[in-house]
């Protein structure tokens, strides 16, 4: 009980932020002269460079983290990382910010998804088609470099990344005489949701939290867009749309959907209390949570692990972070800065911190490792994840989407808490004061 109990605080940064190399000395790539960047190169004797690598993870997360970073540096001599824990990826994002604009930025961020885009197109970031060929950045599946690989521009490097994915509780539906690989798409989720749901025992079928990414995927699983391709055209305005809060709203007025309390993370963390506690039969979260829901599984019943089900195709959007080199930053540094990424992109640097972590591992390599090949086999819920990046999608990249997604995600929330409001006027309310914010812009 400790343990899954750690398991789900760990979840809370997961959710906000909302993967052995040989023992060969390397040569060194950072050059001979110090930066003058915040995260301060120092020169020794012996040329040493020293940089920061800033990222926001709880303390199970972090741990592992600090152990890839221990390791990188009694590898080699030329430099030296420093990890810096912010806990919190909005937390981070502040203070990068500041740091940015005093000069004394890091050399390393981890930034998450839409992050990654912001500081990018603020010009923040550096363009790391600079530094990785071709070949280096082929290595990645391409899925994974949905808001990494953005307006033309490689601005980060892919590494702590996830996806939505399904569970479900298998000995729930099979009590229900119900198939257990679970619903495939939106017509069978409605079903399997309804005949799982007991009010008797206060236990309902489905159970997803008010989240943007669950309306953006919806609306590409209709095969609808989010944005016109220049982005400064609203498109979800139309029956994708429409369809996708009317699937909710259908469930909800049956009883057979809940809402979690709490908001953003927390209401994560309470929908997946609500599974493990089997109050609830399906529910949609993050692929980083499989090692909770294991745990909490365990000895209980049979977890469940697949694709988001599909509309008129399987869609999801990619999350969790990529690894970002500050443009402010000196040559040096971010030489340095390069090196340790590339390090850490190795085939059995990605397998093992994906193993340790749940993350899915990012390239096409590490994926054929043995350790991700005896993963899969002993825990196949694990390939999930991955398999569904064949379906991949990238969440909008424009300036100011923060600010765009709330405004989305509130008219959402209304529709689904107010079941007056009907799909075509919470998404028309959504989608004409995002214009206003686009129209802003220009």
């Amino acid at each position: 009980m400790k343990k899954l109990l750690l398991n789900l605080t760990i979840l809370v940064t997961v959710l906000s932020i909302a993967g052995c190399a040989g023992n060969n000395k390397t040569d060194n790539p950072a050059g001979d002269k110090a930066g003058s960047g915040g995260a301060k190169s120092e020169n020794t004797a012996a040329s040493v460079t020293k940089i920061e690598y800033w990222y926001a993870q709880a303390a199970q997360l972090s741990k592992a983290t600090e152990e890839m970073i221990s390791k990188y540096n009694s590898e080699q001599s030329a430099v030296k990382v420093t990890g810096v824990n912010l806990g919190d990826g909005s937390a981070l994002a502040t203070k990068l910010q500041a740091a940015i604009l005093a000069g004394n930025q890091p050399a390393i961020a981890m930034l998450a998804t839409t992050q990654t885009s912001e500081f990018g197109l603020s010009r923040a970031l550096d363009d790391l088609k600079t530094y990785f060929s071709k070949e280096e950045i082929a290595a990645f599946h391409p899925g994974m470099l949905n808001n990494a690989l953005i307006k033309d521009q490689l601005l980060g490097i892919p590494f702590y990344r996830s996806t939505f994915v399904m569970y479900y509780n298998k000995n729930m539906l099979r009590d229900a005489g119900l198939p257990d690989a679970g619903p495939k798409n939106w017509e069978e989720l409605k079903s399997f949701a309804l005949k799982t749901t007991d009010k008797n025992k206060s236990v309902v079928g489905f159970e997803m939290p008010i989240d943007v990414i669950f309306f953006e995927d919806g609306v590409f699983q209709q095969k609808g867009e989010m944005f016109s391709p220049d982005e400064k055209q609203v498109a979800f305005d139309n029956e994708a749309g429409y369809a996708t809060v009317r699937l909710y709203q259908d469930m909800i007025k049956n009883g057979s959907m809940k809402i979690p309390s709490g908001q953003e993370s927390n209401a994560h963390l309470s929908a997946i209390n609500d599974f493990i506690s089997q109050k609830a039969a399906i529910i949609f979260t993050t692929s980083a949570t499989l090692p909770t829901m294991l745990e909490g599984a365990k000895d209980k019943f049979e977890l469940g692990v697949g694709f988001l089900p599909a509309g008129q195709q399987y869609a999801a959007s990619t999350t969790g972070s990529n690894l970002t080199v500050l443009a402010k930053s000196s040559t040096q540094e971010k030489k340095a800065a390069v090196a340790f990424i590339k390090w850490l992109a190795q085939k059995e640097n990605v397998a093992q911190l994906s193993e340790l972590t749940g993350y899915i591992p990012v390239t096409k390599e590490a994926k054929e490792s043995d350790r991700i090949k005896q993963l899969w086999t002993k825990t196949p819920q694990y390939r999930v994840a991955y398999d569904q990046l064949d379906f991949a999608r990238s969440r909008p990249t424009m300036r100011g989407y923060k600010e765009i997604s709330i405004k989305i995600q509130d008219e959402i929330k209304k529709a689904l808490l107010d079941l007056t409001i009907t799909p075509e006027d919470a998404v028309k309310s959504a989608a004409k004061q995002v214009q206003q914010l686009l129209e802003a812009q220009k």
